[in-house]
C-alpha cells in the first residue's frame, strides 16, 4: 500500500469533502495540586471536531495566526503548556502577550463553536470496566492494549466520535479525516480500523506532527484548557493569574459536549465556568 499523502487529505478537508477531527492528550498525569479524585495515573485524550463548512476558514485563520506568531516572537507553533509557563520558544515573552494567545484561541472556539469530546481512563475505571465485562474484555485489539489506560481512553474516544458523527444530519454522506498528534504512533502512520469504516474516511486514523497538520494545535489548546480549568476549579485559593486565565477559558467550557460544566465563584463580575470529571464511570462523569 502506498504511503498516504497528508496533503491530499488536507486538500480534501479544505474542499469541504470531510470533517476534520484533531486529537491530542493532556500530557503527563499526576500533576501537583490536582483535585483528590484525579488518579495520578489517569490518561485523557481530547478531540476537536471541525465541520466541513468551517474547516477551510479555520485552517486559513490558523495559517495566518502562525505567520503572525513567527513574525512577532519567532515561534513556529502554539504549544500552550509552553506558552503558559513561558518556556522554550516562549521564554522571555511578556505574560500579557502570552495571555493574548489564549484569548485568540478562545475566540476561535467561541466564534466557530467547535465541538470538543474527551475521554479519560485511570486504573480504577479500567478495573471497573473489567468487572462490568464479566471477564469478556479482551487483552487487546491492535493497536490498542486493553491493559493500558491511555490506549483504552483513545479507543473509547474514537467510539464516542463515531457515535457523534452518526447523530449528525450528514451521516452517510460525509465522513471524517482523523489526525492524532504523533506519540502514540510516529508521524506519517495511518491505521485502518474496520469498525470505524462508516464514520472515518477509509476507516483510518492518522498520526501527524502539529507543525504539519496545523489544526492539531486546536486539540493542544483544548487539552491544555481542560487540564488547567479542572486544576484551577479544584483550588481553594486562586492567584490573580489563575482568575485571569479562568476568565479567558471559561467560555470554552461550553464547547465540551460530553462534560458537565461547573460554576466557580469569582468576584463581583459573576461566576466562571470550569469542567467536571472525564472518567468513564468516575465521580461527576459525563
Amino acid at each position: 500500500m502506498d504511503k498516504p499523502r497528508f496533503q491530499d487529505y488536507v486538500d480534501e478537508m479544505t474542499r469541504g469533502d470531510s470533517y476534520g477531527i484533531f486529537i491530542d492528550d493532556t500530557g503527563s498525569p499526576g500533576i501537583q495540586g490536582a483535585p483528590e479524585n484525579f488518579h495520578p495515573e489517569r490518561k485523557t485524550w481530547v478531540a476537536v471536531i471541525v465541520p466541513p463548512i468551517q474547516i477551510a476558514e479555520v485552517m486559513q485563520q490558523m495559517s495566518r495566526a502562525l505567520e503572525e506568531l513567527q513574525q512577532s516572537i519567532g515561534a513556529d507553533e502554539f504549544h500552550f503548556t509552553e506558552i503558559y509557563s513561558g518556556k522554550k520558544q516562549f521564554k522571555d515573552v511578556d505574560l500579557q502577550i502570552r495571555l493574548g494567545f489564549f484569548e485568540f484561541m478562545s475566540q476561535i472556539f467561541s466564534v466557530y463553536k467547535l465541538p470538543v469530546i474527551v475521554q479519560t481512563f485511570d486504573p480504577e475505571t479500567l478495573a471497573d470496566l473489567r468487572a462490568r465485562s464479566n471477564g469478556k474484555l479482551l487483552d487487546s485489539i491492535p493497536p490498542f492494549d486493553f491493559n493500558n489506560c491511555g490506549d483504552l481512553a483513545l479507543l473509547f474516544l474514537l467510539i464516542r466520535l463515531k457515535t457523534y458523527l452518526q447523530e449528525t444530519a450528514t451521516f452517510g454522506k460525509v465522513k471524517a479525516r482523523v489526525f492524532i498528534d504523533e506519540g502514540f504512533k510516529n508521524n506519517g502512520i495511518c491505521i485502518r480500523i474496520p469498525i470505524f469504516d462508516g464514520a472515518f474516511t477509509d476507516g483510518q486514523v492518522c498520526f501527524a506532527k502539529s507543525s504539519s497538520i496545523y489544526p492539531i494545535q486546536l486539540a493542544d489548546f483544548a487539552a491544555f484548557s481542560l487540564n488547567r480549568v479542572q486544576l484551577l476549579g479544584g483550588k481553594e485559593q486562586r492567584s490573580p493569574l489563575d482568575i485571569r486565565l479562568l476568565e479567558i477559558l471559561s467560555p470554552v467550557a461550553f464547547n465540551y459536549v460530553n462534560i458537565k460544566q461547573k460554576v466557580v465563584p469569582a468576584d463581583q463580575q459573576g461566576p466562571l465556568f470550569t469542567l467536571g470529571d472525564t472518567r468513564l464511570h468516575g465521580l461527576n462523569s459525563p
